[in-house]
């Protein structure tokens, strides 16, 4: 067959050039004094934009807000309106249900409405669970409504009178009255109710999608709708119809009147938004509130919090996109656009691609294309063969170790004495079972069982040190500390063990030989760090606890040969783990090197065979 022949190699130009081409080509296209006053403009108006958009996202919610609630505000004006002309009559039951229940049908989010006469006989309407109600009955046992008409003086518009937990609803309700007034007298009250509860989960609608967490806090400390709140407040009555903002679990809300370390003063610049950002462990949390008192619900704040790593990148782009899209809308040509879309795709590509690297995340990079673009061109080559590198490298090395180490700037790199829990692996009879395989088939077994184990280990943070023949070990406490490596440790063990006992059932189904196991931890304090040549190190353990922690494992035969799993440890280890883990003492025996007889614990890998943590 007749190779083929070598591929031509693509033409490139030079990206400086090009660079230096296509400015002219813009600046020669373009207004000078507009793309200057459009630069300066930006640069001048970044707090500005940055205040417009605080308004626009706490304004909009402030709107949206208003707009839901004055639903209820519309309807008892409405049907009040009708009764106090005289249009409806306050006696005329039928009519005033069929108006109440195409009221409640044309706003959804009022939860019900109530007509008070002047003595006191009330007709309402309410939701159940999707079905319209209607009832008729007397309110005058109830004091606050007789203190309501006896005090009432006729309102020039509806007022939100309370915040109430409503027993009939038996949910938390925001309540507006208005009075029903005929030719100058009252002759009754009007109720409407909004749910809380249907007030959050709108709020959680409208921020689908966004990074912006809204929320209604009534008198600062009290949550009148939330995210969490869409499920209604377990623990609301009548005393206590709001939770407060501390029994929330959610630690971005709860913080919101912590000490705050920035308010905002130089980006909200007008307008009466305020601005807080408080300090978080992991990020800092961000709060953009107002009142309400201008849209009649006096004590009222509204506002929309976000995580600090939510916000700075749209931000940072908005301007980017801003200030550079502007001078492309306004000053590109046809060539300008071209040049500016070949260098900006490459570019966006290596920079994702070069993220998901930082992360060693090598499975998501896909390999950059070739540019027409000289320097481009071989940056992506070079990029590419860098990732089939480190493609090959990672095989090698662990990468969770690996990202620790770089997360840390390489400060633990240095030898140091620290705590730890080593764990070492081994299959019985591996011998045997080798003899009865072809060398592929063998390779086979192991790395499937290494993976299962090595899956394990990395769930609870361990590191992989090194593949022994058919051992593993791994370790936990180092390069970082890990308090509960013993606790981890077991963990792992406690995982492998079942996906040996899953694995092994399999392996029964397909007429295989079960694959038995001995696994061996132990507790204590190890020397860790690169060890090794100058040229050739490895980041591993050396110590007494490592070597316990094999010899542990070899003692697996002695305690129980017929095992399919056997965990056995060290007093250190067993010491260290919480009364929940069940172990249980297997007796005193002399390990390989030590002058006198070791405690030795068996984790109890199924609680049926009893055993506890104070050993059984």
């Amino acid at each position: 067959m007749k190779a083929p022949a070598p591929s031509k190699p693509r033409r490139t130009v030079s990206l400086s050039r090009t660079m230096t081409v296509g400015l002219v080509i813009l600046l020669l296209g373009s207004a000078g004094v507009s793309f200057w006053g459009a630069w300066e403009a930006a640069r001048r108006n970044t707090f500005e934009l940055m205040n417009s958009i605080a308004m626009l996202s706490v304004n909009a919610v402030a709107e949206e807000v208003d707009s839901y609630v004055s639903a209820a505000q519309e309807q008892v004006t409405f049907l009040g309106g009708l009764i106090g002309s005289g249009e409806v009559e306050p006696e005329n039951v039928d009519r005033l249900r069929d108006l109440m229940l195409g009221s409640l049908a044309a706003a959804p989010q009022v939860s019900g409405i109530a007509f008070v006469r002047a003595d006191f006989s009330v007709v309402r309407a309410g939701r159940n669970e999707g079905e319209l109600l209607f009832f008729q009955d007397s309110w005058a046992d109830r004091q606050p409504i007789r203190d309501s008409m006896a005090n009432q003086r006729i309102l020039d518009d509806p007022s939100w009178r309370a915040i109430n937990y409503v027993e009939e609803f038996g949910a938390t309700q925001i309540i507006v009255a208005d009075s029903v007034v005929s030719d100058g007298e009252l002759i009754g009250l009007m109720f409407a109710v909004v749910s809380t509860q249907a007030l959050s989960r709108f709020l959680t609608d409208y921020d689908r999608g966004g990074s912006a967490n809204s929320f209604v806090l009534f008198e600062r400390d009290q949550v009148v709708a939330h995210s969490s709140l869409t499920d209604g407040y377990d623990l609301a009555s009548e005393e206590k119809p709001l939770p407060r903002i501390s029994e929330l679990e959610d630690p971005l809300l709860s913080s919101i009147w912590n000490e705050s370390v920035d308010d905002m003063t130089y980006m909200l610049t007008e307008g009466d938004i305020q601005g807080r950002v408080v300090s978080g462990e992991d990020d800092d949390f961000i709060y953009l509130y107002r009142d309400l008192a201008d849209k009649g619900l006096p004590k009222w704040t509204v506002g929309v919090a976000f995580r600090g790593n939510e916000v700075d990148d749209p931000f940072q782009r908005l301007i980017l996109t801003g200030v550079f899209g502007l001078a492309i809308l306004v000053v590109a040509l046809g060539i300008g656009l071209y040049v500016a879309r070949s260098i900006v795709r490459p570019l966006v590509s290596l920079a994702g691609a070069s993220g998901s690297v930082s992360n060693l995340d090598l499975d998501k990079v896909k390999p950059l294309k070739s540019s027409r673009f000289r320097e481009l061109n071989v940056a992506a080559q070079a990029f590419n063969t860098m990732v089939a590198g480190l493609r090959s490298f990672e095989t090698y090395v662990p990468r969770s170790l690996v990202l620790r180490l770089m997360r840390s700037g390489g400060s633990s790199l240095q030898s140091e004495v620290r705590e730890v829990t080593v764990l070492f692996t081994d299959i019985v009879g591996f011998t045997s079972i080798g003899a009865n395989l072809s060398p592929a088939d063998l390779a086979t077994l192991l790395n499937d069982h290494f993976t299962l184990l090595a899956e394990a280990i990395e769930e609870e943070e361990g590191t992989v040190d090194k593949y022994i023949g058919d051992s593993i070990m791994a370790f936990w406490g180092a390069p970082f500390d890990q308090p509960d490596n013993a606790e981890r440790a077991c963990r792992t063990a406690l995982k492998i063990a079942q996906l040996v006992k899953a694995d092994n059932e399999a392996r029964r189904a397909r007429g295989e030989e079960p694959v038995r196991l001995r696994i061996g931890l132990d507790s204590g304090p190890v020397v860790a760090g690169n060890i090794g040549a100058p040229g050739r190190v490895n980041y591993t353990l050396i110590g007494d606890t490592v070597n316990s922690a094999q010899r542990l494992e070899a003692l697996g035969k002695d305690v129980d040969r017929e095992a399919e799993v056997i965990v056995l440890m060290g007093a250190k280890t067993r010491e260290a783990l919480p009364p929940s883990m069940a172990v249980q003492a297997s007796g005193a025996y002399r390990l390989r090197g030590r002058g006198s007889d070791s405690q030795v614990f068996q984790l109890v890998l199924d609680h049926n065979e009893g055993g506890s943590s104070h050993d059984a």
